[in-house]
């Protein structure tokens, strides 16, 4: 097969074969396609490029030896996933108390790569600021010094007076609830 077939192929046709037949002509291909997202996200939860160069390396590096153990149907949102889930553990690495904005950001918007094509990050933020000033004083206070402020839910408790129980409520049905709100605003 040709350089310019495996550049018509679809990214989940290059993913079968390099899960199949580990295919290096459809691995370069999918790079190729792929590095500049995957060094732009990880940068983005990384906050260096040096860390994130060796990120890249890291995960495609994944793709080529373990891709035969998933059933991927879409490549760019699993991708996206994958991407994700190896920042968000070495962010975990170096502080594992810490739970970052970059969580955060995902437990709200899941649907982000969908969402990503709607609206750009700063229209996202002021939506974001639009849903949290709508919650509940009780769900908003937990959620700004849990997440934003990035204290533990014994802190919060001891900070706004509620149980740890009642904490762990607010913040769940605040997340629900922004995510709610925000799908709204986006739709």
């Amino acid at each position: 097969m040709s350089a310019n077939n495996y550049r018509n192929l679809t990214d989940e046709d290059l993913v079968h074969r390099i899960a199949s037949k580990q295919d290096q002509e459809a691995f370069g291909t999918l790079y190729q396609r792929y590095v500049h997202l995957a060094l732009g996200v990880c940068i983005k939860y990384l906050k260096s490029a040096e860390p994130s160069k060796d990120a890249v390396q890291v995960i495609f590096t994944k793709i080529w030896t373990d891709v035969h153990q998933y059933q991927v149907r879409k490549f760019k949102p699993w991708f996206y996933q994958v991407i994700r889930n190896h920042c968000l553990m070495e962010l975990r690495k170096n502080d594992p108390n810490r739970k970052t904005v970059a969580e955060w950001d995902m437990d709200i918007v899941e649907f982000e790569d969908n969402l990503h094509h709607k609206v750009n990050e700063e229209q996202l933020l002021l939506y974001l600021n639009m849903c949290l000033k709508g919650l509940n004083e009780e769900q908003r206070n937990c959620i700004t010094r849990f997440y934003l402020d990035q204290k533990s839910y014994n802190e919060t408790a001891t900070l706004t007076g509620y149980s740890d129980k009642q904490v762990k409520s607010h913040i769940q049905n605040g997340r629900r609830n922004l995510k709610n709100c925000l799908q709204q605003k986006i739709s």
